[in-house]
C-alpha cells in the first residue's frame, strides 16, 4: 500500500510520558500473520507523527495521545495503558510502544499511556474526585447505588461526570478505532465477555495469558459502565480488557507485551 500524498505530518520527538467474577477457558491457537506493506522505512515506522493532549484530569494534568504508523491507513488501533492509577504495569508497555517499537504502514496506531494521571501520581485506583473511572462510563448499566467516594468502586455522581472519561469519550468518538486494548491488573487474563473474541484470543496467545469472562456485576441485559463495554455496545469496532498479573516482569511489560499487542493488532513492523 502506498501512502496518499500529504498523509504524513512532521514527526515529533517522543517525550517521557507521565505517567467481578471470573470464569476460565483456554486461549486460542496462533493467528495467521497479516501481510506487510512496509511503505516507509524502519526509522519512519518508529516515529511518533502526532502528539495530542485530548483533555485534562481533575487536577489539570494532561491526558496525552500519541499517534504512530500511517495517519491515512484504513484501520485504526488504540492502546490504553492505564485507567486505574495503582495499576502501573500498563503504562510501561504503552511507553515502550511509543518510544521503541515500529508500526506498520497498514495501521494507524494511537497510544494513551494513562487516562488517570492524578491517580497515577498518587498511586491510587481512583481519580482525584474518588471516582473509579472504569465505572463512570455513560451506559444504561450505570447505577448510583453508592454515592460515597470512599467506596471501593464509586461510580461518580452521574454517568461520564469525570473530565477524564469525558476526554476519552470525545477521543473515541473522533478516532473510532477498529480495535481497542485496555490494560489492567492483576487477574492475569484476557477478557472474552465482549464481542471482539477473535482479537481477545490473539492477545491471549501473544501474551501467554488465559482467556476469561470478566464482569463487574452489572445485571443481565444492561451494559456495564466500563470503557470496553461502552465501546463494544455503541461502535462497530471491538474493545478488549487485558489483565496483567500483579507483578509482571520488566521483560513482559516491555518486550513481550509491547510486541505481542502489536502483533495481535496487526500493527507490528
Amino acid at each position: 500500500m502506498k501512502l496518499r500524498s500529504g498523509a504524513l505530518v512532521t514527526s515529533l520527538l517522543v517525550l517521557g510520558v507521565g505517567t467481578a467474577g471470573l470464569s476460565v477457558s483456554s486461549s486460542a491457537a496462533a493467528p495467521a500473520t497479516p501481510d506487510r506493506s512496509h511503505a516507509y522505512s524502519l526509522t519512519r515506522a518508529k516515529q511518533v507523527v502526532v502528539t495530542r493532549v485530548i483533555g485534562r484530569s481533575v487536577q489539570g494534568r494532561p491526558i496525552t495521545a500519541y499517534e504512530k504508523g500511517n495517519p491515512a491507513a484504513s484501520r485504526t488501533v488504540l492502546l490504553v495503558g492505564q485507567m486505574h492509577g495503582n495499576e502501573s504495569a500498563g503504562p510501561v508497555t504503552a511507553r515502550h510502544v511509543v518510544r521503541r517499537l515500529a508500526v506498520d504502514s497498514d495501521v494507524r496506531l494511537w497510544v494513551v499511556p494513562t487516562m488517570n494521571p492524578d491517580g497515577a501520581a498518587r498511586h491510587t485506583r481512583k481519580n482525584a474526585h474518588g471516582v473509579d473511572l472504569n465505572r463512570n462510563w455513560p451506559t444504561n448499566g450505570w447505577r448510583s447505588a453508592d454515592r460515597s467516594p470512599r467506596s471501593g468502586a464509586y461510580r461518580g455522581p452521574s454517568p461520564a461526570s469525570e473530565p477524564e472519561v469525558k476526554a476519552m469519550v470525545s477521543f473515541l468518538r473522533s478516532v473510532r478505532p477498529d480495535l481497542v486494548a485496555s490494560l489492567h491488573q492483576p487477574f492475569g487474563s484476557v477478557d472474552t465477555s465482549g464481542k471482539a473474541r477473535a482479537y481477545a484470543a490473539r492477545l491471549a496467545h501473544q501474551l501467554g495469558l488465559p482467556t476469561r469472562s470478566i464482569t463487574v456485576g452489572t445485571p443481565s441485559g444492561l451494559t456495564a459502565p466500563t470503557m470496553t463495554s461502552w465501546y463494544n455496545h455503541g461502535f462497530a469496532g471491538g474493545a478488549v480488557t487485558v489483565e496483567y498479573t500483579k507483578h509482571p516482569s520488566t521483560y513482559f511489560t516491555t518486550v513481550r507485551a509491547g510486541n505481542g499487542i502489536l502483533r495481535a493488532s496487526g500493527a507490528a513492523w
